[in-house]
């Protein structure tokens, strides 16, 4: 048994509803209603075999729908219920919780979902109006910050402070577009060049359009996760860590070093069994090129200020030292609510049965997924394995 005190718990159905970009979004309930039926019937089990749910809250309705009606709607009965309500950090979570419940003895077969109908419930200027209300009210809200505002804050001091270039925060977008483009249910097309990026229209000084996440319209992720493993495409659970440090941003030790995010990912490893040279693949969030970088950076794979330097020569492409956000991220696949990060849980599990096609790692057998909220505030890692 590994150092994560317990045994092994199995990511054993993924599923992932496309909506494309630029169509509505189904509504949300249907689209938790197609992951749950999509991710059961994955992982090879009966919908009478699910006895637990964990419920990811959404952008546009972080409370409307609770666990257990959501539950009554699927019909699921007598069953563990459990909600993670904040940040982009739920992507983690709702799978640590799951994880949890069947360790507990609670639940054996534990139905994890999320669903998100960003743009199409909210359109640009509610995203607008809602994510400024992330921000401070007294110290920050009151200058009109934008989300790309906090993340260029970060940009131009790691600018200022190790001389990062604007073709180093570019080549991240030009090396995650790559691996979008590999996936069929990509929002974006056509290939991009730093040259492309460090020219697209500036939308928060250092950073430029190509540079920030994209917009969708809604998405949907499903998991089941069971005690024992279903078969041979169950994907192992190994080990999770989460730290906070702070909220607002203008409370924020630094703006380019972050210490709870390392360890956050160290208590993963530790629970793993692992070191980060074990790592074959890493899912970040990525809503800006620069947070891939502090990312590096702050778990430990570069030094401080070598994030940009590692980059640049395809360190984090397929068939690099360090692939990275394998199915296109929210850069370059799409960005459908609080769930984004989710994708890349679908992508791990994708990766590590051996199924992602042209952007498959070769021999991946274990893969690191990050999910966080507001601006690198609060962290959550996971650590999975081949089974």
């Amino acid at each position: 048994m590994s150092a994560n005190q317990g045994p092994p718990v199995y990511i054993s159905g993924s599923a992932q509803e496309i909506v494309g970009r630029g169509r509505p979004a189904p509504a949300y309930l249907n689209l938790l209603a197609a992951a749950a039926a999509d991710a059961v019937a994955d992982a090879g089990l009966d919908r009478a075999a699910i006895d637990g749910l964990v419920l990811s809250s959404s952008i546009p309705q972080p409370f409307e729908r609770n666990p257990a009606e959501v539950a009554e709607y699927l019909g699921l009965g007598a069953a563990y219920t459990a909600m993670a309500p904040y940040g982009g950090r739920p992507a983690t979570d709702v799978l640590h919780l799951a994880r949890s419940a069947v360790r507990a003895g609670l639940a054996t077969n534990v139905l994890v979902l999320s669903a998100d109908t960003f743009a199409s419930t909210l359109g640009l200027e509610g995203a607008i109006d809602l994510y400024m209300k992330s921000f401070d009210a007294s110290y920050e809200r009151p200058f009109g910050p934008l989300i790309p505002t906090a993340f260029a804050l970060m940009a131009a001091r790691h600018v200022h402070d190790y001389g990062t270039s604007m073709e180093q925060l570019a080549r991240v977008a030009v090396s995650i577009r790559k691996h979008g483009l590999l996936n069929p249910h990509t929002e974006v097309s056509g290939e991009l060049t730093v040259r492309s990026v460090v020219d697209d229209v500036l939308v928060s000084t250092p950073l430029t359009r190509s540079m920030l996440a994209l917009i969708s319209t809604g998405g949907a992720q499903g998991f089941v996760v069971t005690r024992e493993r279903v078969d041979r495409r169950s994907v192992a659970l190994l080990g999770y860590g989460e730290a906070s440090a702070f909220m607002s941003l203008s409370q924020a030790p630094s703006l380019v070093h972050f210490a709870h995010i390392r360890r956050a990912a160290d208590l993963a490893l530790r629970q793993a069994g692992a070191e980060l040279t074990d790592v074959d693949f890493v899912q970040f969030y990525d809503p800006a090129t620069i947070v891939p970088l502090i990312l590096l950076e702050s778990i430990g794979f570069c030094g401080p200020g070598e994030g940009g330097a590692f980059v640049e020569d395809g360190a984090i492409e397929i068939g690099g030292r360090l692939p990275m956000n394998t199915h296109g991220g929210t850069l370059a696949f799409r960005h459908p609510g609080m769930g984004a990060a989710l994708d890349s849980v679908v992508e791990a599990v994708t990766q590590l049965r051996g199924e992602a096609g042209p952007r498959q790692v070769r021999d991946a057998g274990l893969g690191l997924v990050h999910g966080q909220g507001s601006w690198l505030a609060n962290n959550g890692f996971l650590i999975l394995g081949r089974s």
